[in-house]
């Protein structure tokens, strides 16, 4: 018992001489409980849509009034028929701007006060393929309702639906390219986030901090050779997605290639950052895992959708790089994204990483200065 006890207490100084690792242990489960109660949720709201109307009849307009008091769509725009209008709405759906067309027929009105067959198509993004099917299952919901309150439009009003980017509906279209935005990020983070701290635990840090080398120049110099190890690792992933389980690769590589060597810069970057700032490998471990992967996960639209986050945790996950590479990955995979749909998530991107970056080599200097 007292060799038992004296393991103990020498364990628990070394746990005690530790506050940021006794921080994060505390820490986690607290932010683990927050992020699953307020996250996890498959109720959605405020679904963008958009409508053609080419009936306009008093009969539409009360559909079009029920999928606007329902609480579940928000109706971006509604127009007749013209030749603009559904390469508009295509061009949104491709974007990201709206989740589903609903095209309902010119003779909709007609053939229902004349209790004749007709029906309503439904195009609906299926590259959220959990989405997509509760699109489907309010739209139905919608339309029941709507059929009850009319003897006999029950059995006359048909549903006319079309999935796109991921016909079948599978799972795999959709966590996959996901899974790779989030193990990218954590990935890039944890190279370099074990590479200064590496060197300040076996005293080879004093030797650079002696260098004629700037600071920016130690830290650019760091992430330029992680970069390469990153791209391997995305390839990889990549090719094993698509051989394996069938995941298309529907746009252009180059430029999924561009967008990711910026995605890559900025995870580097949180790892040089959070390197600067953990006085261990282990530290700097648990810290770029709490950084990178928990949020990732359950923030950024990787599993559940952001519409259906609390405000607040909707505004968080503006600040989390793979909420802008999901979409990117996602667009460019499945739905065959230009950078004209893409340029606003890059955008942010790079300014993110900037920012990260310079923060780290700020960190980095002085320390530096510091132990100078």
């Amino acid at each position: 018992m007292k060799r038992i006890k004296a393991v103990f207490l020498k364990e628990f100084s070394h746990i005690w001489r530790d506050p940021k690792s006794l921080l994060i242990v505390f820490l986690m489960p607290l932010v683990m409980i927050f992020i699953y109660g307020y996250a996890i949720s498959y109720d959605l709201n405020n679904i963008n849509i958009a409508i053609i109307d080419n009936s306009q009849s008093d009969l539409s307009k009360e559909l079009i009034n029920a999928y606007k008091n329902n609480g579940y769509f928000t109706i971006k725009n509604s127009l007749p028929n013209n030749s603009g209008s559904i390469n508009l709405y295509e061009k949104w759906l491709k974007k990201g701007i709206i989740s589903e067309i609903i095209i309902i027929p010119i003779d909709f009105g007609k053939k229902i006060r004349n209790l004749t067959q007709t029906g309503i198509s439904y195009i609906i993004d299926g590259s959220d393929s959990n989405t997509a099917n509760i699109i489907y299952q309010y739209n139905e919901q919608i339309l029941n309702s709507f059929s009850n309150s009319y003897q006999g439009m029950n059995k006359i009003v048909d549903i006319n639906t079309k999935v796109y980017f991921n016909i079948e509906v599978k799972s795999s279209f959709f966590f996959i390219p996901g899974l790779i935005a989030v193990l990218l990020l954590m990935i890039s983070a944890l190279l370099t986030s074990l590479s200064i701290s590496r060197e300040r635990e076996s005293g080879s840090l004093d030797l650079l901090f002696i260098s004629p080398l700037k600071s920016y120049e130690i830290i650019i110099g760091k992430t330029i050779a992680y970069v390469f190890v990153a791209f391997s690792v995305e390839i990889i992933i990549l090719l094993f997605s698509r051989f394996w389980f069938g995941i298309p690769i529907r746009g252009n590589l180059f430029l999924l290639f561009l967008f990711s060597l910026i995605y890559i810069i900025t995870g580097l970057a949180i790892g040089i950052l959070i390197s600067t700032i953990a006085s261990d490998q282990k530290t700097a471990m648990l810290a770029t895992l709490l950084a990178t992967m928990l949020p990732s996960i359950m923030l950024s639209g990787f599993i559940f959708p952001i519409d259906s986050l609390s405000s607040i945790l909707q505004y968080v996950s503006k600040i989390i790089p793979a909420t802008y590479f999901l979409k990117i990955i996602r667009g460019i995979v499945l739905k065959d994204a230009s950078i004209i749909h893409l340029y606003y998530e890059g955008l942010i991107l790079i300014i993110m990483s900037i920012i990260i970056l310079s923060i780290a080599i700020k960190k980095f200097s002085n320390e530096r200065n510091k132990a100078l």
